[in-house]
């Protein structure tokens, strides 16, 4: 009797998990889900159809949804969490005590193995660097000596100028480029002396997916609109360059391949090639305890993208600004450690220059007025105080009646663009700002309906969030809410 035993407990088990799997495919609800937890969208249910069943991605895309939408699955993430955190714990009152009392200047490791140890320079508490003017151009000897000739003396009575009229500039075309002839898999590498290590890298085929769906946002702007795509790496993973030995930056493939299959309205730029220097340089581009950008990198790309659409940001000084010290955030949230603690980070928190307001929508005509900085934001997570942190659709405002052009944006970012928001509200007269994790499409409307009611003029797309960009959840979200 007992040899039987066993091989039916096997089988009811087994029956139990296929019962669970078939319930969990075939009766949850629908739709995208967010977890807190993990700071992700999680997979949803594939759709079934017979070319993808033969092609593999229909079991593929099922192993993943039903490995997310486990029971109980974010409850045994936390224990595992807390677990991993015994001993170690740090509690509200120890951020305060850190607060309250200065510390001494450190060296600050993460807690790695030996042989990837991440030492990254400390910044200055209150000086932050300020990008270079532009130098601009002399004047040549023969501009000089006209402009000399052309001006009146005290007697003379000046001839009236004519009014120079404007000369627009043509967009860019794009060279027409082969998809074929790049690669099946594109990365983002940090290069240095000892070897060269990938920071992120995309499948050719979810690439032109994105790049779709970032045509199908362009074509949704007027004739001189243009639309802006970044990536922003994990703030542990770019600092990792200056662990190695003679450092020298980063070089991708996957902006530049997204680049060239797109419209000639859309530019993509690698935010790692742009900081790299930087942040050789000591400059504080990335946190050390928080996985964002500071908001200095944040200012460096977000002005660089603006140029683009023909904007121009002042210096980063210029702007209203104060410092909150120490700032401990989301790696020291989910793992603290004393070396954090002893050698926590800076966080600038800017204004724009004029008065402005925001506004969350709950839908298309309800929204509630929200402070641009939310002074309760959790200690743990101190990002969140621009906003109280992502949400539904956001849209920011100027008070004081703008430019006249009412010149409107569209972000759609996750958390690592909250804080640009001084920065395009600052260029823009109004600010859209939509998250795909917390965008309820039944209730406030479409992206292109969004678009099209606010006058959206020009297009940001800034994602941080790369294990959630390179999976084919945050596609799939995007394309059902178009």
């Amino acid at each position: 009797m007992r040899k039987y035993i066993l091989p039916a407990v096997a089988l009811i088990a087994l029956l139990l998990l296929f019962l669970v799997g078939a319930y969990e495919l075939f009766l949850t609800p629908d739709g995208p889900a967010f977890s807190e937890t993990e700071n992700r969208m999680l997979a949803e249910r594939p759709d079934f159809t017979f070319r993808d069943v033969f092609s593999g991605s229909f079991s593929d895309g099922t192993e993943r949804f039903l490995s997310d939408r486990f029971p109980a699955r974010a409850g045994i993430i936390r224990a595992t969490q807390s677990l991993r955190q015994i001993g170690n714990l740090a509690s509200l009152d120890d951020y305060m005590r850190v607060a309250e009392n200065d510390v001494p200047d450190m060296q600050y490791q993460e807690e790695v193995s030996d042989s990837e140890q991440i030492v990254t320079p400390r910044p200055a508490k209150t000086a932050v660097p300020t990008p270079e003017p532009t130098p601009q151009p002399a004047e040549t000897p023969i501009e000089s000596a006209s402009a000399a000739a052309e001006t009146p003396s005290p007697t003379a009575t000046p001839e009236p100028t004519p009014t120079p009229e404007p000369t627009p500039t043509p967009r860019p075309t794009k060279e027409p480029v082969n998809p074929d002839d790049y690669p099946s898999s594109m990365q983002c590498r940090m290069l240095s002396g000892d070897g060269n290590r990938t920071v992120y890298k995309g499948e050719k085929k979810l690439l032109k997916k994105i790049g779709a769906l970032l045509d199908a946002y362009a074509s949704l702007l007027p004739e001189d609109g243009v639309l802006s795509f970044t990536i922003v790496p994990y703030s542990s993973r770019a600092n990792r360059l200056l662990t190695y030995k003679d450092p020298q930056g980063f070089s991708s493939e996957v902006e530049p391949f997204i680049h060239a299959i797109t419209a000639d309205n859309v530019s993509a730029f690698c935010t790692v090639e742009l900081l790299g220097k930087p942040l050789m340089d000591g400059e504080y581009v990335f946190y050390r305890s928080d996985m964002h950008w500071t908001v200095y990198g944040a200012y460096l790309v977000i002005s660089r993208m603006m140029e683009e659409a023909g904007e121009t940001l002042p210096p980063y000084d210029a702007f209203p600004k104060e410092q909150e010290y120490p700032f401990l955030g989301t790696i020291y949230r989910d793992k603290p450690t004393k070396q954090m603690e002893k050698n926590p980070d800076t966080l600038d928190i800017l204004t724009p220059t004029h008065p402005v307001r925001v506004l969350r929508y709950e839908t298309a005509e309800q929204y509630q007025e929200i402070p641009l900085l939310d002074r309760n934001a959790n200690a743990r997570d101190r990002y969140t105080i621009y906003l109280g942190g992502p949400g539904n659709l956001t849209v920011i405002e100027r008070t004081d009646g703008g430019s006249g052009e009412n010149k409107t944006c569209f972000v759609l970012a996750d958390s690592y663009g909250l804080c640009t928001v001084p920065f395009f509200a600052e260029a823009y007269d109004r600010v859209v700002l939509y998250d795909p994790r917390f965008y309820t499409k039944n209730k406030i409307g479409s992206v292109s309906e969004v678009i099209e009611r606010f006058g959206v003029t020009d297009m940001y797309v800034i994602v941080g969030d790369t294990h959630v960009f390179f999976d084919d959840s945050f596609i799939s979200s995007c394309n059902k809410q178009y």
